[in-house]
C-alpha cells in the first residue's frame, strides 16, 4: 500500500520537473580587432565594434553553449547578423559541424542541431564586416517553461487517492471484524 502511494507521488512529481534549458555565454572575438560593445537580453543580441575596427575586416567570433535538463535533445535556433558572407559552425571539442555558410548580411537562418547534455559547444561565426560595427542575434529556447499538468491528470490523481482511501477503510473494517470473531 505504501509502495503504491509512493509510486503515485513520484509519478506526479516527475511531471513537474523542469524541461531542457540552453545557455549561451562567453562571447569573444577570435580573429579581428573588434571587441564586444553591448549585449541585449532576453533577445540575446551582441554588438561588436571598436576604434581600430574597419569596414571589410574578416572576423571570427565564438560563444560557449551548454544544454542542461536532458541527456540528448534537438535544439532549433535562428541566427541573424549584419556580417556579410557569414557562416556558422558548432565545435564539440572533437568535430566541427558547419551549419550554414555563404549567407548575406541581415539574413535570418534557422538551424537544427543535436546537443548532448553537459557538453560545452563552441558556436563559431565568421564573416566580413560591412561597417565599423556589427550585430549578431540568437533566437531559440534559452529556457523552456514547465508544461502545466492537464486537468485529466489531476482528476486521475484524485480518483486514485479516493480509491486508496476506500481500500484502507475496507482493510480496517475487515481487521476489526476478524478481531471481534
Amino acid at each position: 500500500m505504501k509502495k503504491l502511494l509512493l509510486a503515485t507521488v513520484l509519478m506526479l512529481m516527475s511531471f513537474s520537473v523542469s524541461a531542457v534549458s540552453v545557455s549561451i555565454t562567453n562571447p569573444s572575438v577570435m580573429h579581428g580587432s573588434g571587441i564586444l560593445l553591448e549585449v541585449i537580453t532576453p533577445n540575446v543580441q551582441y554588438t561588436f565594434g571598436g576604434d581600430f575596427f574597419g569596414s571589410g575586416e574578416i572576423v571570427a567570433l565564438s560563444w560557449d553553449s551548454k544544454m542542461s535538463g536532458a541527456s540528448l535533445d534537438l535544439i532549433d535556433f535562428t541566427v541573424s547578423t549584419t556580417l556579410a558572407d557569414w557562416s556558422l559552425s558548432i565545435f564539440d571539442g572533437l568535430n566541427e559541424t558547419v551549419l550554414t555558410s555563404g549567407n548575406a548580411a541581415n539574413t535570418s537562418v534557422s538551424s537544427l542541431f543535436t546537443m548532448t547534455g553537459g557538453t560545452v559547444y563552441s558556436i563559431i561565426m565568421t564573416g566580413t564586416a560591412a561597417i565599423t560595427s556589427f550585430a549578431v542575434g540568437f533566437t531559440y529556447p534559452l529556457s523552456v517553461a514547465e508544461v502545466p499538468l492537464p486537468a485529466t491528470l489531476w482528476l486521475f490523481g484524485s480518483v486514485l487517492l479516493g480509491g486508496l482511501s476506500l481500500l484502507r477503510r475496507r482493510s480496517e473494517k475487515l481487521r476489526i471484524q476478524s478481531v471481534v470473531t
